[in-house]
């Protein structure tokens, strides 16, 4: 399980804080498949460049009865199993529930390991007005593959969607980019992401041990490029 709690405050965009607009997205398949390389300048302006667009989302899985479905269904079958992927795809098909991203939070963890985590996770990004949670995901998921440099580019986009929406708060890539930032050394970030996620100088968790071990695997070699991507993201808090 993850070991941060998920942030309900919201505030404003700060002034330096680009907005989510179209680019380029690269999709968490193709990423997988085709990998992105950390040892190239190009790298820091592909996790820096807004590419995938923003819009907020004022519904939620307690409208209705779908929450309550969901625990049940964990409850009883277990939050992975095959009877979790029918209810939620169910709930998909609502027309209330419709392109709803904390529903692909659901389906995704139950493919964990496989091509259809990445598939359901993009089909997320491509329908989803709301996407700084599911690119939160997709960095995730890349973590659990043991590739930093695909994971950050993730985090990276997760938490300025976020903060276009005035949402940073919210972004649990945040709680990552914590750990991220002290493996790679850098101090002054680490003390801003910290701000930003309302954390305490030295928590006792931040992530859990199996995914700050991760994060250490995963960036213990971190690049120039990386460390630039996390000081400018660093900057980029609302003060």
């Amino acid at each position: 399980m993850l070991g941060w709690l998920k942030r309900n405050r919201r505030d404003t965009p700060g002034p330096d804080v680009p907005a989510a607009a179209a680019g380029i997205p690269r999709w968490p398949l193709e990423t997988w498949r085709g990998g992105l390389s950390a040892d190239v300048p190009g790298y820091t302006t592909l996790c820096l460049t807004p590419a995938f667009p923003e819009e907020p989302e004022t519904r939620n899985l307690r409208d209705g009865d779908a929450l309550n479905r969901i625990i049940e269904v964990a409850r009883t079958d277990g939050s992975t199993s095959p009877a979790m992927t029918a209810v939620v795809e169910d709930l998909l098909a609502d027309p209330r529930y419709a392109a709803l991203d904390s529903l692909y939070s659901w389906l995704a963890p139950v493919y964990r390991g496989t091509d259809r985590q990445l598939e359901v996770i993009e089909q997320g990004l491509r329908t989803c007005p709301r996407k700084y949670w599911l690119l939160d995901l997709a960095g995730t998921a890349m973590l659990q593959r043991g590739r930093g440099a695909e994971a950050l580019y993730y985090w990276a986009h997760s938490v300025t969607n976020a903060e276009s929406v005035g949402e940073g708060r919210e972004a649990s890539a945040y709680d990552f980019l914590i750990v991220t930032a002290h493996v790679l050394g850098e101090r002054t970030a680490t003390k801003a992401f910290r701000a930003r996620a309302d954390q305490a100088d030295h928590p006792q968790t931040v992530l859990d041990e199996e995914y700050t071990a991760l994060v250490e695997r995963a960036f213990r070699k971190g690049t120039k490029a990386m460390k630039a991507v996390v000081q400018t993201l660093a900057q980029r808090v609302p003060a």
